[in-house]
C-alpha cells in the first residue's frame, strides 16, 4: 500500500491504493487532540497531563525504534514489521493487535482498587 497523503486533519489514501478504503478519508489524531482527550478522560489539568503524554509518546517511539515489542493493554500489542533508516527519518512499519476484551474492560473503568487510591 502506498503512503497516504496528508491534508489538514485527514489523510486520504493515495490513488495507487486498491483496497475498498481508498475513497474514505481517515482522521488523523495529532498530539494536541490526544492531549485534549487525555485531559477530558482523566479529569486532570492540561498542565499536568502534557509532560506525561509527551514522555509517553517519546518512550513509545524509542521502544519501537529499538525494535522492541510493546504490549500495553488496552492500547494493544505493537510489533515492528520492518525498519528503514533514512537520512532525515526512520520509517517503521508496525502491526498493532488490540484485544477486544481489554478495550471493553478499559471502557468500563478501572477494576484495580489501587488505581483510585493513587489519585
Amino acid at each position: 500500500m502506498a503512503a497516504p497523503t496528508e491534508t489538514g486533519n485527514t489523510t486520504t489514501p493515495s490513488a495507487t491504493d486498491t483496497d475498498d478504503t481508498a475513497a474514505t478519508p481517515v482522521k488523523v489524531l495529532g498530539k494536541r487532540e490526544l492531549l485534549e482527550r487525555v485531559v477530558i478522560a482523566s479529569g486532570i489539568k492540561k498542565r499536568a497531563a502534557k509532560p506525561v503524554v509527551e514522555a509517553m509518546l517519546k518512550e513509545l517511539g524509542d521502544a519501537f525504534a529499538r525494535g522492541e515489542t510493546v504490549n500495553l493493554q488496552p492500547f494493544g500489542k505493537g510489533i515492528v514489521k520492518s525498519f528503514k533508516d533514512l537520512e532525515n527519518a526512520q520509517v517503521l512499519e508496525l502491526r498493532l493487535r488490540r484485544s477486544k476484551t481489554a478495550v471493553r474492560a478499559a471502557e468500563t473503568g478501572p477494576k484495580d482498587p489501587l488505581a483510585e487510591a493513587a489519585e
